[in-house]
């Protein structure tokens, strides 16, 4: 019911653009600026700001993080008026403004549709390493995400003409256009006649033939806590409530007071207020990574522009912002691209147990299909 539900959603609007393309020429592709905010742009397009404030916590938090540059489509009528618009929330959600036949607005959080494709190659290196990996799939976003993949274990400055690398990986497609970003499920880099695999388990994360982990993080848990009352999701159906919610974080909850300490090595780019997530901090720390602590009830000598240490103590525990009770949001994004903590902060060494067993199957799997690719070349 919820995909039919959608469907008829996405039909209608493009029944709409083409309506409005043909007659009026009211589709709009907006850019989502730099510093712009929700609010801001139902303001400026005379939408009724309640519609933000009438939202809960979560989803405040969720468009707070609209992405610079982010590609919104607008439907307007012929005065310049909204009468539809959708904006990327995140890779899996966006949020769908629509205007009745009553001129009421109204607003709900609604999944992207795309269509995801398995894709595989095998290539001999004649150039170097990222150049022969664009030039084959035209995605320079995969030619980094293998570079920093395999940095533990191999030294791309020594790879040699001849090298072959093999690529299983999952690549969204939107509108027959690529988008997001794409899924490496297993890699292989074969330097002379030495043979370097990595493998995605079902987290995300990367290991080796023997589930160990070849990248070990130095991120720590940043605070003592009773439960984890809340986890990382980028859309999940919520039964009761009836709508779509991410949850770009762990919710660590604990007393008001306890103390908060940075997950790694850093620079503090921001302390102070910041909408639903209230008293917060964000650390940039190496590597394009960078955490951020909300809901804190205070601050410990953290100040803009300061380098704290793992685990130096930054804050406190608490409620500020949009919250229904202490505890700590902690977030980890990757490129200005949030990512579960939980990879980096939990599975330090290697997998074990059910886990251990399950990637194994994948390993088993994969390379399978890489010596098969490497047979037929």
């Amino acid at each position: 019911m919820i995909l039919i539900r959608w469907l008829i959603i996405s039909l209608v609007f493009l029944q709409s653009l083409q309506a409005y393309t043909l007659y009026d020429n009211r589709v709009e592709d907006k850019i989502w600026k730099s510093g712009e905010t929700l609010l801001a742009f139902l303001q400026e397009n005379l939408i009724p700001m309640k519609l933000y404030y009438e939202m809960d916590s979560e989803d405040e938090k969720l468009v707070g993080d609209i992405r610079f540059a982010s590609v919104c489509h607008i439907l307007r009528d012929a005065d310049y008026n909204v009468i539809q618009a959708l904006i990327p929330l995140n890779e899996e959600l966006q949020l769908h403004i629509i205007r009745d036949n009553n001129n009421s607005y109204s607003m709900s959080v609604e999944p992207i549709l795309y269509q995801v494709e398995d894709k595989s190659f095998l290539i001999s290196l004649d150039d170097v390493f990222s150049k022969d990996i664009v030039s084959k799939t035209g995605n320079f976003l995969l030619s980094v995400e293998l570079e920093q993949m395999f940095k533990k274990s191999i030294s791309f400055r020594k790879l040699r003409l001849g090298d072959k690398v093999v690529v299983f990986y999952e690549q969204k497609r939107r509108s027959g256009k690529f988008y997001g970003t794409q899924k490496v499920v297993a890699a292989m880099i074969q330097k002379g006649s030495k043979k370097h695999y990595l493998f995605a388990d079902k987290d995300g994360s990367y290991f080796d033939s023997f589930g160990k982990k070849t990248d070990t993080s130095s991120f720590i848990t940043p605070c003592r806590y009773k439960r984890v009352s809340s986890r990382f999701t980028n859309k999940r159906w919520h039964p009761i409530l009836k709508k779509y919610r991410a949850h770009h974080g762990i919710d660590y909850a604990g007393p008001t007071g306890t103390k908060i300490n940075a997950a790694y090595a850093g620079k503090v780019i921001f302390m102070g207020t910041k909408g639903g997530y209230g008293k917060t901090i964000i650390i940039r720390h190496a590597g394009g990574y960078k955490t951020l602590y909300a809901h804190l009830n205070g601050f410990n000598n953290a100040v803009r522009g300061a380098r704290v240490k793992t685990g130096q103590h930054i804050g406190y525990m608490g409620s500020t912002g949009r919250s229904t009770g202490p505890h700590l949001h902690f977030g980890l994004s990757l490129n200005d691209r949030w990512i579960n903590p939980e990879i980096k902060i939990v599975l330090k060494s290697g997998l074990s147990g059910a886990k251990k067993r399950e990637f194994l199957k994948i390993v088993k799997e994969y390379k399978g299909k890489i010596e098969k690719l490497l047979e037929e070349s």
